[in-house]
């Protein structure tokens, strides 16, 4: 699992955080609050979600963290997987990555903000439907645009695209911390905040905890992004762990300020109907000139979280096609030391998603495919302990077994609770997952073990 001799270590601390970070810090946290609140009424049942989700973040990242330290190469779950289970298993956690995962957050993170935040920002000039002479909504594309327009951000190099990352995150991150701080110390504590008392806190049947849990999952994804760029981050034992740990509780804290100050502004009933909380809340209390200017910072974090997106999902086909299960050209880095054809696979692969599925359906079918090669990630630490005990493990995971165990729990029964209801998200994944294991069992498999003919026999 040595890194691949191309590959530079380039990307310091910062940048490795920045990225961690800003693949969280995405269009979740604004779409998901009004799905939250719609499955659960009372604001503190609200909040224990939202804590309930870090939590599950923070223990994957914290087991995660280990592994990445352990083994520092390209291609985030992949590799470890491969170690763990055997190559069908990686092969198809692969795949359903290749095929669910990451183009799905590109496509409903892209799309959302398409959706948004774009109107907002370029007012008049949203509608360039006539301009392009394309019968298509405006909202696909723009973000058919936002997707091109960072890929090749990323095909010209990691050090621009890690910088931009740093700039992309930093900045809304540290003004958005600014305006929550001063929403709770300036406001009235209206809203739903105001009824929060220990009856608030009870949390409703099994169901609507499985159903308020997914866009939760959906909003704090992100937190394992820096293991895909492992081979790519400077002293990566002390770096990577920091990077993944340091992000993740960050971006818990803003999540829960968020929270609470749209809880502030709102009724739950009102939170639950706003359809984009961020644009909602800065109209309710700025007016039109404070909606143009949170609305900005929200696109600027958007743009962060799917240019750490594009970074670390190409990552995956150019791991697996150096192992032969992707397309050879996909594992070859071109002339700025990227991954170029897996960067454009990828993003041709988002395009045909927007194109196909309604931007509910994205974060469902990505959720719960993220739920699946999560678990299987956080579970392999224990595998790998057993395996390979002798391994130098510069960072060893805080509070094992049970961090890795509080993760991959909840994530099994979200899983559970979804299949019981008969989620079509899930059966997707799985089906993907299944597919992707079956093939590689019955048709890759054998032809690896069939000895090779000499050219004169």
């Amino acid at each position: 699992m040595s890194e691949t001799p191309q590959q530079t270590r380039a990307l310091g601390a910062l940048p490795a955080m920045a990225l961690v970070a800003g693949s969280m810090l995405g269009i979740g946290i604004f779409i998901a609050p009004p799905v939250v609140a719609g499955q659960l009424d009372r604001p503190g049942a609200f909040l224990v979600m939202w804590m309930i989700g870090g939590l599950s973040a923070l223990c994957g990242a914290l087991s995660v963290a280990e592994l990445g330290s352990m083994m520092p190469t390209a291609g985030g779950d992949y590799p470890y997987l491969r170690r763990a289970y055997g190559p069908g298993w990686a092969y198809a956690a692969g795949w359903l990555q290749l095929l669910a995962i990451f183009p799905g957050s590109l496509a409903a993170m892209a799309v959302g903000t398409a959706k948004f935040q774009f109107p907002i920002v370029f007012g008049e000039y949203y509608d360039i439907t006539g301009l392009l002479g394309i019968p298509l909504d405006p909202s696909m594309i723009w973000a058919v645009l936002i997707v091109v327009v960072l890929t090749a951000l990323n095909h010209v190099g990691v050090v621009l695209s890690g910088r931009f990352q740093v700039a992309l995150t930093g900045v809304p991150v540290a003004i958005l911390v600014v305006a929550s701080v001063a929403v709770l110390l300036t406001s009235e504590h209206g809203g739903a905040w105001a009824s929060v008392d220990p009856e608030s806190f009870e949390l409703p049947g099994i169901s609507a905890i499985a159903l308020a849990f997914l866009p939760v999952y959906f909003a704090y994804s992100g937190w394992n992004a820096a293991i895909f760029v492992g081979g790519e981050i400077r002293n990566p034992g002390r770096n990577l762990p920091r990077a993944l740990v340091g992000g993740t509780l960050g971006v818990t804290v803003l999540y829960f300020m968020l929270c609470v100050g749209f809880l502030t502004v709102f009724s739950m009933d009102d939170l639950a109907n706003t359809g984009e909380a961020g644009t909602a809340a800065a109209r309710s209390l700025f007016g039109g000139l404070g909606v143009f200017v949170v609305t900005t910072l929200i696109l600027l974090a958007m743009l962060g979280s799917i240019n750490g997106t594009v970074i670390t999902g190409s990552r995956i086909a150019f791991a697996m096609a150096q192992d032969g299960q992707c397309v050879e050209q996909a594992g070859k880095l071109g002339r700025f030391g990227t991954p170029a054809t897996a960067l454009w696979m990828q993003a041709g692969w988002t395009i045909a998603l927007m194109m196909s599925q309604q931007f509910e359906q994205l974060v469902n079918y990505t959720s719960a495919a993220m739920l699946i090669t999560g678990t299987m990630t956080v579970m392999a630490v224990f595998v790998l302990r057993r395996k390979l005990p002798d391994l130098p493990r510069p960072y060893r995971t805080w509070g094992y077994p049970v961090t890795p165990l509080l993760y991959a729990g909840s994530s099994v029964f979200v899983l559970i609770m979804l299949a019981k209801d008969l989620d079509p998200s899930v059966f997707l994944g799985l089906v993907w997952f299944a597919g992707a294991w079956a093939f590689h069992r019955w048709v890759i498999a054998p032809r690896a073990s069939v000895p090779a003919v000499p050219d004169n026999a």
